[in-house]
């Protein structure tokens, strides 16, 4: 099982990056966890649209799903050139029910919708969802197969679920927009580096990879907080592959 990123920003893409975006392979299994801002041009660098086995939707805000609204269009357009004859496994949350809704569009999405505890196997990849605490309905995932683990947090702040979500595994992907010199001073509901290490640290993790940075934040402010709780920790690199 490998993890490639395609992009690692929150909220909105800097210059030359893109958000949310990551895609797992497993020989020829496709599967693309968020699709953000810049997700879909880069994701056709390792595979091909109709190649996309399922696509997860952590949670319904934009900068984890508006590149949906576009790949709509091109699943639609290779139907017209028959390119591909069926439409795209999407599981996302049930809310914001007009977010949900602009998914609906014209057949191109076979939508699955995701509750806390819910598994399903994906060509062999045993997929369980874990409610977050976000905004809106949020869900992390985590994946296994021949013992190995990924887990992935979404956006989230510090919950209970959090432990469960990440025990033992091997990699570790957690959100870390803030620092906590941010967190002292807004209340923006996501977590630090140093609450990501600590949660890898709690849930005996083997590898933390830190993801969904603030554009503007220096990264090495991350690594050096993370660093100070966990040993064991990698900023998330955009086009970089990770074998888990």
């Amino acid at each position: 099982m490998k993890l490639i990123v395609l992009g690692n920003n929150g909220s909105f893409p800097g210059r030359d990056s893109a958000c949310s975006g990551y895609l797992i392979q497993d020989g020829t299994t496709n599967i693309l966890i968020d699709c953000g801002n810049g997700v879909i041009s880069r994701a056709q660098r390792y595979c091909k649209i109709e190649d996309l086995e399922a696509i997860v939707l952590s949670h319904l805000h934009r900068d984890h799903t508006s590149d949906m609204f576009v790949l709509r269009y091109a699943v639609e357009t290779k139907f017209y050139f028959k390119t591909m004859d069926k439409p795209i496994t999407v599981y996302a949350p049930s809310t914001p029910e007009e977010e949900r809704r602009g998914l609906e569009y014209n057949n191109v999405y076979n939508l699955t919708t995701i509750y806390d505890t819910m598994e399903v196997n994906i060509k062999g990849l045993s997929c369980k969802f874990f409610m977050m605490n976000h905004p809106v309905e949020t869900y992390g995932l985590r994946i296994e197969k021949d013992g190995k683990v990924l887990s992935y947090t979404a956006d989230t702040i510090v919950n209970d679920n959090l432990k469960k979500l990440a025990a033992n595994a091997d990699l570790f992907l957690s959100e870390s927009t803030a620092t906590e010199k941010v967190l002292s001073t807004s209340n923006i509901p996501h977590l630090s580096a140093k609450q990501a290490a600590e949660v890898a640290k709690l849930a005996n993790v083997k590898k933390l990879l830190l993801t969904h940075f603030w554009y503007e934040e220096e990264r090495s402010n991350y690594l050096k907080e993370a660093s100070t709780v966990f040993p064991e920790v990698l900023l998330a690199e955009e086009f970089k592959e990770y074998e888990v």
